[in-house]
């Protein structure tokens, strides 16, 4: 996919570890903003995934103090932290210690559970930084809850509309999900451009699967790819 708008901004919950197709979305913007000061999703993607063990997938979580809906994201604090960086990293070992770039993806993993987080959407946002950091690519973020706490309470679409021009864009890309929720017209009429970003998901081989399987982590393609590899995988989407 090769990028056709200058100047886009994508705005998305931070979620721990996610798949490739949130990284496409990344791809396509200039400017991401973690979307961190609204509600918590119970039983969303924000403080899970899925990694592959034994060549099934395995949906691991972050235990949360607070978890509730009532919450924005950016209050909710981990819980027995340690205990599951303990857990989490034994099963990383046992999973991938056969992959060809198991040293690059432990070290990764490593690098975000090491650092001194009290809250998830800190743990999640340094588990998208820190993938950058190891392909060695630049992305600008920044984070609703510190520049764009004045826009709270505004309705979904308006509020998006709006963190976009306070960027200085007319270009706004959500994810393939975000045609239900949203008109490109109603976005026009208030002069930003809506597109949507749809990954194309890739195979590559994976040490313990029989078949492909696809959506996991992005914790098993640092595994199993090296970064030319990952990068072609970021690549892989269709812009609606």
């Amino acid at each position: 996919m090769v990028r056709n708008m200058p100047n886009t901004i994508s705005i998305m919950q931070p979620y721990v570890f996610p798949y490739i197709g949130y990284f496409c979305l990344i791809e396509e913007s200039d400017v991401f903003v973690f979307y961190d000061d609204v509600n918590f999703i119970n039983r969303g993607w924000i403080n899970r995934n899925r990694i592959l063990i034994n060549g099934t997938p395995y949906n691991f979580t972050i235990p949360l103090s607070n978890g509730s809906q009532n919450k924005l994201i950016c209050d909710i604090k981990t819980h027995s932290f340690d205990d599951f960086k303990r857990k989490f990293l034994k099963q990383i070992q046992l999973a991938y210690g056969k992959c060809p770039f198991y040293e690059v993806g432990y070290r990764y993993v490593l690098d975000v559970l090491s650092t001194e987080q009290s809250s998830i959407s800190d743990v999640a946002i340094k588990s998208i930084e820190r993938f950058y950091e190891v392909i060695g690519v630049d992305k600008k973020f920044v984070r609703s809850s510190a520049c764009f706490s004045n826009t709270r309470g505004m309705a979904r679409p308006d509020r998006l509309i709006e963190i976009t021009k306070l960027l200085d864009s007319d270009n706004y890309v959500n994810s393939i999900g975000g045609t239900e929720l949203y008109e490109k017209d109603y976005f026009a009429d208030r002069g930003v451009n809506l597109s949507f970003v749809n990954p194309k998901l890739k195979s590559y081989k994976q040490i313990s699967a029989r078949e492909f399987v696809a959506g996991l982590s992005v914790i098993d393609v640092l595994m199993n790819n090296d970064v030319e590899n990952i990068k072609l995988h970021l690549q892989s989407y269709e812009l609606s």
